[in-house]
């Protein structure tokens, strides 16, 4: 069976809403059921049997045992970037370490998915699919002709794809608070589109091919554990409620 690489960003500094629930310096390092969140992400990766090797993007003195360091960044971007550069393998799964009900079942379901012939494969979770095993979680949602969508925290990337359009890519992230150059980046009729419910995934995955050049492909996925994300306190709640009801043992490492 094929392994992959992962590279796991783990390099949010601890200055938003949760520093309510934690002081901790680092997203990464704040606890759930005494164990800082990323170690969940790790194990998960790790006891797929199918993920080798595991970098970090991150602090080096997180407690994780047999990773691999990159560099970090205040860019997001190049933290991607710092981690690709740590791999020789094309197919790179990467994974935010805010995502701790990640399982190395849900890790083995979306490699199977996931289409080795794309160049970036992206999960996203029908609203009803989260709302069935989470429903007290909030997250942000968008209406598309095929149904209502969250996107999931991880994704496959081919690493010549990302480094070969790494300024495009940067340039369009820049525009992400500038809803008139956003808007005449993506265009103004598939804004429309998707405003009044007529945008399909085929037809995002189609825009992101005419702006980047790249073979996208947007995987409805069954698993809402992708989805949660920890970056609210009530998050943090709802996750830490759901693991110490939960037996992680089965595949957290010693």
């Amino acid at each position: 069976m094929n392994q992959h690489p992962a590279i796991v960003l783990a390099g949010q500094h601890n200055d938003g809403k949760l520093r309510t629930i934690s002081d901790k310096e680092w997203e990464a390092e704040i606890l759930l059921q005494g164990r800082p969140m990323v170690e969940y992400v790790v194990d998960a990766l790790r006891q797929s049997g199918r993920i080798h090797p595991i970098v970090v993007v991150g602090p080096r003195h997180l407690p994780l045992q047999d990773v691999v360091w990159a560099d970090l960044h205040e860019d997001m971007l190049e933290n991607v970037i710092s981690g690709l550069n740590q791999v020789d393998e094309s197919m790179v799964l990467i994974a935010t370490a805010d995502i701790p009900l990640l399982t190395p079942s849900i890790v083995n379901a979306f490699l199977d998915q996931a289409d080795a012939g794309c160049d970036v494969v992206y999960p996203v979770i029908e609203r009803s699919v989260v709302e069935a095993k989470f429903p007290k979680a909030h997250r942000t949602y968008v209406r598309l002709k095929n149904g209502t969508y969250t996107g999931g925290n991880v994704l496959m990337v081919r690493k010549e794809a990302v480094i070969r359009t790494r300024w495009t890519a940067n340039e369009l992230l820049s525009h992400r608070k500038s809803p008139m150059r956003l808007a005449s980046d993506i265009g103004i009729m598939t804004l429309i589109r998707w405003l009044v419910g007529k945008l399909s995934l085929e037809d995002a995955e189609n825009r992101i091919r005419a702006l980047l050049g790249i073979e996208g492909k947007a995987l409805s996925f069954p698993y809402p554990e992708v989805g949660v994300d920890v970056d609210k306190p009530e998050d943090w709640s709802l996750v830490n409620k759901w693991l110490s009801q939960t037996d992680h043992s089965s595949f957290l490492a010693p």
